[in-house]
């Protein structure tokens, strides 16, 4: 499902993008990053689509009250209290699982970049965890998007009811 964030989304997504990678000293060597050679300004505009995702994604599943500024990193979910959002800017890109994440959330990958977005589908983090998805070169787990469910079952899907 293609979706277009507003001019407002993407300011408010690079302001906070800024005051997050402040929490972090203007680093991206996170342990679950694993491109942690990026220059700031590289590192910002990544950070900062992670964010419109999450924005987008909320829109899409009806919070009207979501603030991006809420988060706290690994210790919560992006969107409500278990929707864990993964972006990549590659169209075929995979929705990529880290050690971090947590088996009760659910993932929704969004692909693309600014202005254009698609919400490419999502698994649960249990399930993403399988051993067929496992990476062999890092601690990761890649989906590719055929073993997605489409987003528009999401809403009325457990998790979906569960996260309104």
């Amino acid at each position: 499902m293609k979706v277009k964030p507003t001019i407002e989304d993407k300011v408010l997504a690079h302001t906070v993008a800024l005051e997050r990678i402040a929490q972090v000293n203007g680093h991206p060597d996170a342990s679950s990053r694993y491109d942690r050679q990026l220059g700031f300004h590289d590192y910002v505009a990544q950070v900062a689509e992670s964010i419109v995702a999450e924005i987008l994604v909320a829109r899409y599943l009806g919070y009207t009250d979501f603030d991006p500024r809420s988060s706290q990193f690994k210790k919560t979910a992006d969107v409500g209290s278990f929707i864990e959002v993964k972006w990549t800017r590659y169209e075929t890109g995979q929705c990529i699982i880290g050690e971090g994440d947590r088996a009760t959330d659910v993932a929704v990958l969004v692909v693309g970049t600014s202005p254009n977005y698609r919400l490419a589908g999502w698994i649960p983090v249990a399930m993403a965890k399988r051993p067929k998805y496992k990476n062999s070169k890092q601690p990761t787990w890649w989906v590719d998007q055929k073993n997605l469910q489409p987003i528009e079952n999401l809403k009325g899907s457990n998790y979906g009811q569960a996260a309104l």
